[in-house]
């Protein structure tokens, strides 16, 4: 980790901010599971606490219940990576239940920016700014990725092209394709949104309680 912050370091004296880009890239992507699992110990602390305080004898009544809850909540988010209050949680988990198999919970987690509890049942919303963003991030991701492809295959058609030459075009086709991944990958909260939303309007979901909205067409 030294070795790579030291060339960090050189490359932004240098100004050049590729190779920076490429660096910083690289030790994200060694060091990921040291974050991940940062982050775990960080999440699993809090629910220690939590089992701990509810051991005194001292903590009763509404103060007990609230920490209960609490609890659950932060053993869901630690299940599913989602951190919802008892309400919420109830009716979205009915709601993945009402759709008898068709849709995995990953989609209730991608769309949640689009779920909605109103009246103690759960709607899809998507508005018009949203939808400008979803087509925007799918072109713009596709032409991306295109050029990032196109900027791969480059160095190899042409000829007498200098190694440092052929790693900076590498280097810009790999920064072209991790933009266009990262933009498609935000569209999929409005994919999963409306296949939620076809679903839940479906004959056999009409008895349950959660609703899809009409402006999520």
């Amino acid at each position: 980790m030294k070795e790579a912050l030291d060339r960090l370091i050189d490359s932004l004296s240098n100004g050049n901010l590729l190779l920076a880009g490429v660096i910083v890239a690289v030790a994200l992507i060694f060091n990921y599971k040291k974050i991940v699992d940062f982050l775990e110990d960080r999440r699993k602390a809090k629910l220690v606490k939590l089992s701990d305080a509810l051991k005194c004898e001292y903590i009763r009544d509404l103060t007990r219940s609230h920490l209960e809850e609490e609890l659950a909540t932060e053993h869901f988010k630690l299940a599913t990576g989602i951190r919802l209050e008892k309400e919420f949680r109830d009716t979205l988990i009915a709601a993945h239940r009402s759709t008898k198999g068709e849709l995995s919970f990953i989609h209730f987690k991608r769309a949640l920016p689009h779920l909605h509890l109103e009246d103690s049942e759960l709607s899809v919303h998507i508005s018009i700014f949203e939808k400008v963003g979803y087509m925007v991030n799918l072109v713009s991701g596709f032409t991306m990725a295109i050029f990032g492809l196109l900027l791969l295959m480059l160095p190899g058609q042409i000829k007498g092209i200098k190694l440092v030459q052929a790693l900076s075009i590498f280097g810009m086709g790999a920064i072209f394709i991790a933009i266009a991944l990262f933009m498609l990958y935000q569209t999929t909260s409005v994919v999963s949104a409306k296949k939620i939303s076809k679903v839940l309007k479906k004959p056999h979901n009409d008895s349950m309680q959660p609703t899809a909205d009409a402006s999520a067409d």
